[in-house]
Formats: structure tokens, sequence, C-alpha cells
């Protein structure tokens, strides 16, 4: 019989004694039996004095803060004397089903039920069933968030003793072993116990069995029937419970079907196949089913309404209402109107909201163009349980859409995610492979039918492969007659045969499938090929050419017309090449140089310079946590580091102080621009009005200021005034010596070219992980003579020396590289190291041609085994913990896996993750989750932690310990609950008496345009405004809370989220996708902002009827929509287009005083 031995640390050595003098053994030759003898779960435990090592340092110092924390919230707590609160009670079975209604009353309909003995566990941030295995049945557990939740947790009669929730998303399986059932059980009584020893394995799955795969998908009404009907008054008496959800006691009534769901499923299906209908709708209709909206058996008797309604309005609008019918349609269940499922109900809604609009459709999902370089397109996320459809939504195109512009409808975006819509993340202990290899591997190559078209897996980009995201589409015949399909494509993109490298032919077709703009066409003969600098085998050249003047000038007439910086280095794809070009004034004509490092394939059609990015300004340079402590070890003081981020704390705390130190940090940060609130603030001052006397303005300060603030204690993302952020390409002159760069920028206050020019410039790129990663170069200046002269907003090295700077910077090159220069001489290394040269990992390759299976794979394998986070975050614990820091050997090896991590997705090899040194599970205090964002009447910050990156099961398993180090430092001078306490006191120390901010600026507008008349302009201003067929703004500002929600399908962000153009996200700090997801709905945004104000001051229309259209935009402002219709799913009212129009208006009052002054 194998021993099981585990480590139980106590920091108190006196209570340790204590419990070793009544359970211990004795340690001599002859052991004596304990005075009193232990037992956990049926097993007799013996405790002896560790022979050990000393306890590990960094688990002692997170026990002194977990014991001081605990002392700190004594008086707090329940008196010991308290009985503890039972939250586990058996089951004896739970059914999945719908809500539907008898009548009045709602009934559970039970579309697949589970029979077997189990617990109901009420956790602290979720609902488990555990489920231990029972003969051929392996054990199980389910877990349904408690914030996934909608409404009520309905408590049946003694009669019928049941739980009864409904889901917004569908819950996460997991099969477990009868070792994990047990160890679970004990985590129930002894919730702060440290288990130092492995946890059990535990599988997610992806299905309770095949009768139960489509139910599951989209059928999200739960029940479980207790063991013991007494047990419903103590489940009732968890209503104390803050975490969980509102209890209610209903009357159970549960029926059986007469027919199942998978048939009602078929025949909705088989229905939809069979109509006559345009795609558009068919898909609309399939996503009310698969997105768990409506039964199928609903759905199918309303396919005949949406054929009679296509027939009278058209696709467009058709379809448009029914995607707001998705939306707005109740939740069924107890506390819904019955009445609003009924089929003349739901038609009904369909045909008035047709009938408010309908008189211009110029603003509806295609037939509106948002820009040129977009379109509309259908997306769908498949789940370990479902796939979910949304949209349609504007996409920027690529060159397959620009090819096929006329069927854009036949393609898809297709996402592989967590039930929440986030990535599927890595749970320590816990197998996923069912998850990827059955389950999404099938979707991947099978695919799915919407309506009667057969999508199938098409291809990706680099960035969507990191997003866990790729495109599909069904076949089509093009105009020319020929018919096309994946495969057939893929075929006409380029000649992709020489390549046997599954990852690196999958990285060549996605430069097709990459967002770019399109700019001119090129001739054959513009073109020019030329060999790569290379020296000693490094290529000093890598991915970098140029273009003549006259060419780049014909490319700003298509891309950068309306800037006032013109790029001279533009990142793009061109045919089966991809690099940056720099502007190179000694070739005359048109001239495009391609260095063979750019090619990778053949093209022989595809003739236009897209563009994928540009210098047109300077990015900010910020600090990362990674870098900063590659500072910290190459002997920067933490002194600089703390005063800048002090700095940019006191400039947020002034906000608060200063209306015009308010409109300053919103136009610095870029925050609600669009909208020309800085500009607003300011007129606000000088009419002596307070914008913080306005909940929605002063809501929109604090969550604005809040997430830079969460921007700088989680991620330490501390802004360097001496810093900037540029492409780099290489010195074309050769004027550069080796250790030498050129960094010309455009300032952007003064709109001047300066040229930075110092001894000893550090220079970097991110992500670094490896001291040598940091440099230090001088930056020099070139003769007045130089063709470098003409050139700004980029970073340009020398092609001398006997090894190519960018590749010393985390492996970078100049393919679209961006780099970080700080000439801060407070953050100047005080020495450097020699960067970091890994060998370079040939790509995977077959002896065969790859084919769309082995993309397949290669899309998948990298989805399961991408580790790139798993290392970061590591590599930040034990630098932390390890005298050397960085420099420390295991910080260097997972620098080098880490290396290897970044470039899995271009060899197809993964970082071997055997070689990461242990988890210790012990973290510093800078790494802990804060507290999440709750924003609703008042902006604020939870008790309870937001979950993490990583789970937040994962990271209950982490004990955090004080950091000495400099991060450590940063983190604790943010006290968020403090700050933000300070700046609501700030914005909210005024009476309730105080002026209402809109109606004195309105009254205000009236004394100065008195004599005007408006109106007659009103219907104009509602169609702008409202929320109709064409009526843009709030409809459109509708869609972005969808499109940006990580699940769009079942959640949405807020309007303030979009105004700031922010997603605060559940967790404590905004993650990549999060943050990727907010710089495009910023520009999706300010392209409606921009849309309306034209709209609004309609200029073809003269001066004079600009002023009264905003003023009659303005007066919307002053109406209360109301409360919403209680039989449809409302929504709070929206504040952001009262305060655009008064923008506007202000401004049109301004022009008004000037033209008219004396």
């Amino acid at each position: 019989m194998n021993k099981g031995l585990a480590t139980l640390t106590i920091i108190d050595a006196e209570k340790a004694q204590k419990l070793l003098d009544l359970y211990g053994q004795s340690q001599n030759r002859r052991r004596h039996p304990p005075k009193q003898q232990l037992k956990l779960l049926g097993t007799f435990v013996t405790l002896t004095k560790s022979r050990n090592n000393p306890p590990d340092e960094f688990l002692l110092r997170s026990l002194e803060e977990e014991e001081a924390a605990r002392v700190q919230r004594i008086p707090r707590l329940i008196p010991s004397t308290a009985t503890k609160v039972q939250k586990s009670f058996a089951i004896s079975s739970f059914s999945c089903g719908l809500w539907d209604y008898s009548g009045q009353n709602a009934v559970f309909v039970d579309y697949f039920r589970y029979i077997r003995m189990g617990t109901i566990l009420f956790g602290k941030s979720s609902l488990n069933i555990l489920m231990p295995a029972h003969n051929s049945y392996p054990g199980l557990e389910i877990e349904y968030d408690y914030s996934s939740i909608n409404g009520s947790i309905y408590l049946g009669k003694s009669s019928s003793p049941t739980v009864t929730i409904s889901l917004e998303i569908a819950p996460r399986l997991y099969e477990i072993t009868p070792r994990a059932v047990d160890m679970i059980s004990l985590a129930i009584g002894m919730e702060n116990m440290f288990l130092q020893n492995k946890k059990p394995a535990k599988s997610r799955i992806d299905s309770l069995g095949k009768a139960s795969d489509a139910v599951a998908a989209t059928c999200f009404t739960y029940q479980f029937v207790l063991s013991q009907a007494a047990h419903l008054q103590l489940i009732s008496g968890l209503k104390k419970e803050r975490q969980i959800p509102k209890l209610v006691s209903w009357r159970t009534s549960t029926i059986k079907p007469q027919i199942t769901y998978c048939e009602q499923l078929a025949t909705f299906l088989s229905s939809l196949s069979r109509q006559e209908l345009p795609y558009r709708l068919k898909y609309q209709l399939q996503m009310l089913v698969w997105n768990g909206i409506l039964s199928p058996d609903k759905v199918t008797e309303l396919i005949s309404t949406v054929v009679q309604f296509d027939r009278r309005v058209g696709v467009d609008l058709a379809a448009h209402c029914i995607q707001q019918l998705a939306r707005k349609v109740q939740y069924a269940g107890p506390e819904a109107d019955q009445a609003a499922f009924e089929l003349k109900i739901l038609a009904k809604f369909i045909l008035d909201f047709a009938d408010t609009g309908g008189r211009d459709e110029g603003y509806l999902p295609y037939t509106r163009r948002s820009h040129p370089n977009g379109t509309w397109i259908h997306r769908a996320t498949v789940t370990p349980l479902g796939i979910y459809l949304y949209g349609p939504f504007w996409e920027s195109k690529n060159r397959i859409l620009r090819r096929y512009a006329d069927h854009t409808d036949f393609f898809m975006r297709v996402e592989f995610m967590e039930e929440t819509g986030d990535p599927i993340r890595f749970e320590q202990d816990v197998s996923l492979d069912q998850i990827f290899q059955q389950r999404f591997m099938t979707v991947l190559r099978n695919g799915f039918i919407i309506g009667d078209r057969h999508f199938e897996f098409l291809g990706f980009s680099h960035s969507s492969l990191r997003s866990q995201s790729c495109w599909f589409m069904a076949a089509f015949t093009a105009e020319t007659g020929e018919p096309l399909d994946a495969r057939s494509i893929i075929r006409t993109l380029g000649e992709f045969g020489h390549i046997k490298s599954p990852a690196r032919c999958a990285a060549r077709i996605g430069q097709a499938l990459s967002e770019t703009v399109p700019s001119v066409d090129v001739d054959l003969g513009v073109v020019k090929v030329v060999d790569d600098i290379e020296r000693g085998g490094r290529v000093f050249s890598d991915g970098v050419g140029t273009v003549s003047q006259s060419l780049i000038e014909q490319i700003w007439e298509k891309y950068a017309v309306r800037a006032k910086v013109k790029p001279t280095v533009i990142q793009i794809r061109f045919a089966g090449a991809k690099g940056m070009i720099s502007l190179d004034t000694t070739r005359t004509g048109d001239v495009l140089m391609l260095r063979n490092s750019m090619r990778k394939f053949e093209a022989p059609d595809a003739f236009n310079i897209e563009i994928c990015g540009s210098g047109i300004k300077p990015l900010p340079l910020r600090l990362n946590r990674q870098l900063i402590k590659i500072l910290e070890d190459l002997g920067v003081s933490e002194r600089p580091l703390i005063a800048l981020q002090q700095e940019e704390v006191d400039e947020l705390r002034a906000t608060a102080q200063s209306p015009i130190l308010a409109a300053n940090f919103l136009e610095k940060a870029n925050l609600a621009t669009s909208a020309m609130i800085p500009a607003l603030v300011r007129t606000l001052v000088r009419l002596q009005l307070n914008f913080l006397h306005d909940q929605f303005l002063r809501q929109m300060i604090e969550l604005s200021v809040l997430v830079k603030l969460r921007e700088l204690k989680y991620r330490a993302r501390i802004h360097v005034p001496q810093g900037f952020t540029l492409h780099g390409i290489m010195d074309e002159t050769g004027f550069l010596r080796e250790g030498e760069v050129y960094c010309p920028i455009i300032n952007d206050i003064t709109g001047k070219r300066e040229v930075l020019v110092g001894a000893s410039v550090a220079i970097t790129r991110s992500p670094a992980l490896h001291p040598g990663d940091v440099q230090l170069v001088n930056a020099v200046d070139v003769p007045d003579i130089s063709p470098l002269n003409a050139l700004h907003n980029c970073v340009v090295f020398s092609q001398h020396g006997s090894r190519d700077l960018p590749s010393k910077l985390s492996g970078g090159d100049l393919d679209g590289d961006l780099y970080n220069i700080i000439y801060d001489e407070r953050l100047k290394p005080k020495r450097v190291v020699e960067a970091a040269d890994y060998p370079r990992v040939e790509a995977i390759s077959l002896d065969r041609p790859v084919e769309r299976s082995d993309i397949i794979h290669h899309f998948l394998t990298f989805m399961q085994q991408d580790q790139l986070g798993r290392i970061a975050t590591l590599h930040q614990a034990v630098a932390d913990q390890k005298p050397c820091g960085t420099f420390d050997q295991e910080c260097l090896v997972m620098a080098e896996l880490h290396s290897t991590a970044v470039d899995y997705s271009k060899t197809g090899i993964p970082a071997d993750i055997k070689r990461l040194p242990r988890n210790k599970r012990i973290r510093p205090d800078f790494m802990a989750t804060g507290p999440r964002v709750e924003i609703a009447e008042t902006i604020e910050l939870a008790e309870s932690p937001a979950p993490s990156e990583e789970g937040e099961e994962e990271a209950s398993y982490y004990r955090y310990y004080k950091s000495k180090n400099v991060l450590g430092l940063l983190y604790r001078a943010i006290d968020e609950h403090a700050f933000m306490k300070e700046l609501q006191n700030s914005t909210r120390h005024f009476g309730s008496r105080t002026p209402d901010v809109f109606r004195s600026l309105w009254t205000y507008v009236q004394n100065k345009t008195a004599g005007f008349l408006w109106e007659h302009c009103t219907e104009t201003a509602k169609d702008i405004k409202e929320m109709q067929v064409d009526s843009p703004y709030e409809d459109n500002l509708s869609d972005l809370t969808y499109q940006y929600s990580p699940a769009p399908w079942s959640s949405t962000i807020t309007e303030l989220e979009v105004f700031i153009g922010n997603i605060v996200g559940k967790t404590h700090g905004q993650t990549k996708r999060q943050r990727e997801a907010s710089m495009n709905m910023r520009e999706d945004y300010e392209r409606l902002v921009e849309f309306i104000v034209s709209q609004i001051r309609n200029k073809g229309a003269g001066r004079e009827e600009a002023l009264e259209r905003s003023i009659a935009c303005m007066a919307l402002g002053l109406e209360d929509d109301g409360a919403s219709d209680p039989a449809w799913r409302g929504r709070s009212q929206l504040m952001s287009f009262r305060w655009i129009a008064a923008s506007v208006c202000l401004q049109e009052v301004e022009r008004l005083q000037k033209s008219t002054r004396f």
C-alpha cells in the first residue's frame, strides 16, 4: 500500500507544537501512538515533525499576510458560537429543459433527465452539482456561475422539493475520478485548507450523453430534485448570503413533452432548409433556436409569418427586425409575461417594429456603409456545448472579402471559446482533450449547416490564430460561373505547393485573410526585387523594402487622405510579399523595391498595395511588468519608477478637482473625444456649470479614471514622457554605424519634425523576458543631404556590425515590429548584458504537400498547446522570488521557452513545458486578483475579487506574499478602494438641490437662439436619435454593445464603455483580447458619431438649418423615455445622445454669435 505524504506548514510555532502534542507521533525509534488519533474522510492521519529543510520563505511570508488579513477581519466575522451554515444538500436527479406556459402559469418542460444521487453545493461564486462515480458511470461535476443565472433561483414546495434556475449561457461539465469527489467533499468542510498535494484529475466534457447533446446546447433551464423536502427551508435560509442570487418560492409544475427536443429541432431545421427564404433570414431564424431564445417548435410556427414579412418589406428590413426580436424578447420563466411568447405577439412585434420606421433604410445592415473598406459579416462561436450565432457586424475587409465582395454572406468568422465567450483556459490537472480533440475537431473537420448552406473551414490570419478565431465559408458560384469552395479559393490565392510546413503554409494563406486597407494597383514593371543584406548568417534587411516618392504620394491619396502627417513608413501586403516599406527619395518614377525576405509565395493576380499599418504618428511608450523587472535587474533605481507612477496617479486625482484638468485628461487619453466632450466640459466651465453635477458625465469621468488607474496597478502600464514606440526599418544609405540608430519624429503638439540625439539611449521590444532584451544605443542625426531626412516616426537601424540589432531585442525583425525607445536618463540601465541568441528553429515539415487537414490540425493543436501566457506568468513569479531576478537560470530557461512559444504559430513547434520550473503556487502580491468593477446607477468596486484571467478555481490555488521588489512597491502604492472613495467624494460632494446641468444648458441655448423656429425639425431629430429602423444612433449604439460583448448571444457591455472606448470586462484588468476589441470599438463608435453629427448639421441645408436641427436634437434630451414595456426585455435609458446633440448645438450657437458680432 502506497503511503500518501503531505506537508502541513503552520506559521505559529506554539500552535504547531500543541497540534503535535495532541495528534503527533514521536520520532524516536520506538514510535508511540499519538494521544488522540486524527481521522479525515475515514482515513487515519499521522503527524510528525518534518526533518526536511526549513519551510519556503515565500510560503511563510504569504501565511503572515493571510494571518494579518484574518486579524483585520475579525470584527466583521460571525461570532465563533454561531452554527456553520449548511450549503450542500443531497439531490436524487436533475433535468435540463425550457420554460413554457399552461394558461397564465409557467411550467418547466423536462427534455432531459439525469437520475443519480448527488450533491448540490451553493459555493462562493457558483452553484455546483457533484455526483460520485457509480457502477459504469464516471463521477460528474457541473458548474453554474451565479453571474450566468438569469433572474431568481426558484424553490419548490414540500410536495415537490426542487431547485430551478435559468441561465444565460450553458454550464461547465466535468468528468471526475472518485478521489476527486472525495477531495471536493473535503473542501466543502475545510474551505481554508491549502492542500500541497496535486489536485485529482478531472476531464472537461462536452456532453452528458448523446440524448443530451442538443438539449444542453440550447436549453438553459435546469431543475434539481432534492432528496429531502426539509432542505428547502435550509436553502431558503441562504437568502442572507450576498453572493447567492435571489431565492424565490414557486409551486413546481413539471411536464414531459409529447415530442422530444431532438425531434422538434430536426423538424425546425428541415422546415428552414426547405423554405425559399434568403439566407440572411434563415440565419436569424436559426439564431433564435441555437442561442436558446425561443424553442424550435415556436420558431417553426414563426417561419410562415417571416415568409410573408419578407415579401412585404424586403430581406434587409426583415432580417433586422428578427435580430431586434432576439434582443428584446424576454427570458421565459415564472416572473415573465406569458403573453409575450404567444405566436401572434411575436409576429406583432416584428410587424410593429418595421412599421415604426421603414421610411429610410439608409442605416440598415447591408444598406448602410460605415466606411468603404468594410462589409457585414455573420459570426458564430463554437463552445464546448453549443454553436451560437450573432451579427451581422461590420468587419474590415481582407483580400478575399474584397475579391468576392458580392458574396460576403458566404463567409463567416468563427471563434472557438468558452461558454462565457472567453478563451478556453488551461486548468491545473484538468484534461481538455475531449473539448479540443473531439468537440472542436469535429466542427473544424465537418463544418456546420446554417439554413441550407454548409460552412467549412477556410483559414486564419496570424492575429486570429492567437485569438482562437478563423474563417469558414460556404460554396458559391462566382460571376464567371466558376464554382468555388474553400479548397478552390485557396488555390486562387497563389502557389503554396513548395511549402511543406503546415504552420508556415497556414501563415502564408493567412496573409490574404489579414485585415488590410487597399491603396493603389501597380504594374509588375514597377516592382523591383533585390537581395537582402546578409552578413555572418544574419539578415540585416529582414522584411523591409522601399518605395519611391511618386508612388508613396499615390498611396497617400488612397490611404492617408485626412491625416495631417503623411506616413513615410508603411506596413504592407503585396501579392505574396509582406513587410515594411520606407520612403526612398533617391528613386525616380514609380518604384516598389522588395527584398527576397519579404517574398513568401507567388501570387500572380494580387497587385494592390494593401496596408496593415503605418507611422502616421509616434506611439506613446508605456512600461509593463516584464520590462520594469528587467530594468530593476539592470540597476535602474526604484525611485524614478515610483515617481513616474505617482505623477500619473496625481494627474488622475486632479481630474475630479478641476473640470479643465478633466477635459485635458479626456483629450490626452483620447476618451470621449469623438463626442466632443472635452470641448463641452470647457464650455460648461465658461457658463459656470459643473459637469460633475450630471450623473452620466460624472460616471463617464469616474469610469475613465478607474480604467487608467487599474492599468497602472494591475499591469504597471506607466507612461514615460521621454520615450516613444516606433516601427523599425533599415538604413538604406549605410550611413549609420554599428550601435547607432536614427529616430526622427513629428511632435504631436508642435507639429515640428524632431530628431532624437543622445548617447546610450535604451531600446527594447515587447515582450521582453531576457535581461539582454534591453540594449543601449547611440541616437544620432544624419547629414542634411541624406535621404533619411525625408523620414519621420520611425527608428532606423544600422546595416553594419556582426549581428543586426533588431534580432537582439526579443528576436525582432523589420517586417512590422514596434520598438521602444527610452531617453529618460533616470531609466538608463547601469549595465547591459549580451542578448540571447537562440538557435533558429526549423518549422516542422512534411514529406508531401500540405493538405487542409494539416492546417486544421495545426490550428487546433495551437489552441490547445499555446503556453505563451502560462510561461510569462510563471516567469513573473519566479523572477520576483529569485535573488538574481531575471538573471536566474530558471528565468533564462523560461525566456527561451517563451521565445519558442512566440514562434510556435510559424514553426508548429510548441514550447517544452517539461522544462518549466515547478509551480509552487505562491505568488507576489502584485499578481493577485483585484475587485471587479460594477457599472449600474453608480461605479462601484465589488467587495469580492474579480475572476482571474486563469479562472477563479485556478487562481484560488495561490497564496500571495508582499513583494519587496519594485513591482510590489508600485502595486501597493495604489489603493484603488481609497482612491475611488476619494474620487467619488470629490465628484459627489454637492447636495441633491444642485441644478440640472442639461436643463441649465438648454435654458442658455434658448436665450441665445430666441426667435429661431426649430420645432419643424423635431421629427427629423427623432429619426436621428431614437431606436427605430430609420433612426441610427441608439440602434447602432445598441449594436456596438452587443458586438463587443465577449458573449454577444447572451449579454452586452454598457453604454458607458462604448462612450469612453474601453471595455471594462469581468477581471481586475483588461485582457489583451479586450484591449484590442476596445481599439476597434473606439474606431467604430467614432465613425458612428461622425455620421450622427453630419446628420444633425446637414451641411447641404445651410448654417441656419444646422442650428435649428441641433436645437431640435437637444430638445429630445429633455424627454424621459419612462419604463420599458414589461412584455419585452428592456434596457436602461440611453443618455449619450443628448450630450452629443448638446455639443453640436453649442458649437452652432458659438458660430451664430461670431457671425452676428458687431
